[in-house]
């Protein structure tokens, strides 16, 4: 019976802890949130590497079978490129109160799927660092907060970016993105 009694207890305060994990969680979660608009693209096509590495690589022709075949027949990016991407980051959808400046680097591999590490820089000399997966293909992403400097040392969360909606004037012409940084404390 007394262990009957203890395993009820333990249970109870196990469940009443989850619970309050859980919305301490979620109380703990601070979204901020900025406009990003692309200044510039650096692309580092690797096709010369590429027709290299098919004929000089230490494998043999069986292993050399294995390679994927090409998704695409056209302009890259193709598996090996590398494209950085810088934005100018705003407060506001008006683009008026500039807050910093982002950069990212995208690894591509196939059918324009890379792995991307970003590091959004505020004004006030804080940084921010996410990476993660992001297709080409749709026209958002959501990467991981895998830390950061200053005031976001030790931080955690996710980025989640989107087209602006309802954007007009500047931000439409220059194609803003929303960007939503889930951080959580």
């Amino acid at each position: 019976m007394l262990v009957a009694v203890v395993a009820l207890v333990v249970a109870s305060v196990s469940v009443a802890g989850a619970g309050t994990t859980t919305g301490d969680r979620a109380a703990a979660t601070r979204v901020l949130t900025v406009y990003s608009v692309a200044t510039g693209l650096q692309y580092i096509n690797s096709a010369d590497d590429s027709a290299r590495g098919k004929v000089n690589n230490p494998f043999d022709r069986a292993t050399n079978a294995l390679a994927p075949k090409s998704s695409g027949g056209g302009d890259g990016p193709v598996a090996g490129d590398i494209a950085v991407y810088s934005v100018e980051l705003y407060s506001d959808l008006a683009l008026k109160r500039h807050t910093g400046s982002g950069v990212y680097t995208c690894y591509f591999n196939y059918q324009q799927h890379a792995l991307c590490k970003a590091y959004y820089k505020r004004s006030a000399g804080s940084t921010l660092v996410a990476s993660g997966p992001v297709d080409f293909n749709k026209s958002g992403f959501t990467i991981v907060i895998t830390g950061g400097t200053n005031a976001y040392l030790g931080a955690r969360g996710e980025v989640n970016v989107a087209a602006a909606k309802n954007a007009v004037g500047a931000a439409k012409k220059k194609g803003a993105q929303r960007v939503d940084f889930e951080l959580l404390r």
